[in-house]
């Protein structure tokens, strides 16, 4: 593909792609094991609550 016709697909994909709406494994937490199981993270370590509990 040459310049030009690259630039024509980005134009044609940029609405569709900004949104996300045809990668819903990479805009969503539905493929997400971990997001369904979040007890496979464990708790968090002791200096990350820390920072959060900084937060204003």
């Amino acid at each position: 593909m040459n310049d030009q016709q690259v630039q024509s697909l980005l134009a044609k994909t940029a609405s569709s792609a900004s949104s996300g709406s045809f990668e819903p494994f990479k805009t969503s937490s539905i493929y997400d094991g971990t997001a369904q199981n979040p007890d496979w993270l464990g708790e968090e370590p002791q200096r990350i609550q820390q920072l959060m509990s900084a937060r204003p």
